[in-house]
Order: C-alpha cells, then structure tokens, then sequence
C-alpha cells in the first residue's frame, strides 16, 4: 500500500472543498512543519553600526557637541535639539587629534554660538566599527529578522548549523527549561578566579566541546527518527575552538569555532564573553 503523502492526509481530514478554502489561509510554518522541513528563524544579520539618537552635551563655548565614539560616515550623521532637526548646514564635523584612533571625526561644531541654554541634544550616526556598541567590532547582530512581505526570515543548512552550534555555545545551561540541555557553563567558569590563564582557557574549550558533542549525538537521534535533514545541517566534525585575551581589554575573551558540515563546507564563528569580576 502507497504511503499517504501530505496533501492526501490534509485532504482527508478537511475535504476537497475545505482545503481550497483554508489552504491560503495557512501559515508558511505549518506548511513546512507538514513537510518535515528543517528551519530555523534567522537570528543572524550584519551590523550597520548605526548609534540611534545617543544624549550630548553642549561644551561650554556652546558651539560644539563630542561624540562618544569614532564618526564612521558624514552622511548619515543627524543632530536635534529638543526634538527638532538641525540642518546640516548649520554645523561641520571636525577630526580631534587626541583620540583613539587618531584624528577621529567626533566633533560637531555649529556656525553660531547656541542661544539656548536648556536645549537637551541627541545624535544619530554611523560609527567605526572598532567603536560599535551593539556587535563589539564583530560585524553580525542576533536579532529577528523580517522580509519585504514581513514574513519571518528562516535559515537552513548551513546557515541553520552555524546559528545551532552558537546557541549551544553562548545559552546558559539550564536556562531554557524546556530544553535544559542545551548550553554550557561558561557563565559560572568566566566567573570564577583562577590563578593560571591556561587552566581556564583549557575548561572553557572542554565546556563547548562538550556541548557541541551534545548537539551532534542529538543530531543523529533526530536523523534516526526519519526526519527529512540536508548535508549543509548535519555537524560532521569539529575543527578548532580557539580561546584568546583581547588585547585591550583583558576582561574580554574571545571563542574562535570552527567546524565542517556534512556536506563538506566549512563554517566559523567568534564569540565574546566577558569575565565577571
């Protein structure tokens, strides 16, 4: 006897009629959830290194604003006052040759003395990447992501694994009490002090070494059940994992991954995490 397909167990529980009425009207999410399609939501997206609307303070000679951090482009920067939009024309940016790194744009200086006094300013710009607040100077941000149609954008095969070995890397375990196994202890281990570097960087990389095996055991449950999966999802090895001292901030280590799929493309990516003091 034929294995039923989808569409047939669909139309057997709706009727002929009911599925050309309700098909429409089904979330993409359970389409492929019917399916047996491995996704994920896509988390992972490149920083512009906007800073949206950050507080400034007017210098005493009430004609010039600083920026907390390096001007990445002219073009984008947008000044207020109270609220209200200051024309580019009414200032030019200015390099300041004490700062890092040097000759930085992160001057504003207005045309005119500012008359008012109690004005409160905000401004919104481009920064350098070394500067940015929101991915360290690693180029990506984990967030939600839409499309034009503001649809829910998903990752699959490679994309899904990259995004799967870093939430088994950077989750702390037991946090998710539905999936308590996912994670590591890295918190605990960053928080804790050691006398010798060496004996710390070798637990931190035991600690996602170990969770990695774990995603990969579950991995090859999950295939056993006869789940449809793809080569570009499937861990196959794991190649490296790398844990270095920031060089300017020795608070801040940084965790180099890389590993190789099944399907024979290799995939990478860096973690910061900071020590708790």
């Amino acid at each position: 006897m034929p294995q039923e397909t989808p569409e047939r167990r669909l139309k057997r529980k709706k009727g002929r009629k009911g599925l050309k009425r309700q098909l429409p009207e089904i979330d993409n999410l359970l389409i492929e959830s019917i399916y047996k399609m491995s996704f994920d939501l896509k988390l992972r997206l490149e920083c512009d290194h906007r800073v949206y609307w950050e507080f400034a303070i007017l210098a005493e000679d009430l004609q010039s604003l600083r920026l907390q951090r390096a001007l990445g482009s002219t073009l984008r920067l947008q000044v207020r006052a109270s609220g209200n939009l200051i024309p580019p024309s009414d200032y030019t940016v200015v390099a300041e040759p004490l700062t890092v790194p040097t000759n930085a744009y992160r001057m504003i200086y207005f045309n005119e003395k500012r008359r008012a006094t109690d004005d409160y300013w905000e401004v919104s710009y481009q920064t350098i990447r070394e500067n940015c607040p929101k991915c360290a100077a690693l180029e990506v941000l984990d967030d939600i992501q839409y499309d034009t149609q503001g649809r829910l954008k998903r990752n699959r095969d490679e994309n899904l694994l990259l995004q799967n070995l870093e939430k088994f890397t950077v989750t702390e375990l037991g946090s998710n009490i539905f999936q308590t196994f996912v994670g590591t202890r890295l918190v605990t281990l960053l928080g804790e002090k050691y006398s010798d570097p060496n004996y710390v960087q070798s637990k931190i990389i035991q600690e996602i070494n170990n969770s990695l095996r774990r995603f990969s055991d579950l991995q090859n449950q999950y295939e056993s059940t006869g789940r449809t999966v793809t080569n570009g999802e499937i861990l196959e090895v794991i190649n490296n994992i790398e844990i270095t001292q920031d060089e300017n901030d020795p608070t801040i280590v940084r965790a180099l991954v890389e590993a190789t799929a099944r399907s024979g493309q290799s995939i990478q990516f860096t973690q910061l995490m900071r020590k708790v003091a």
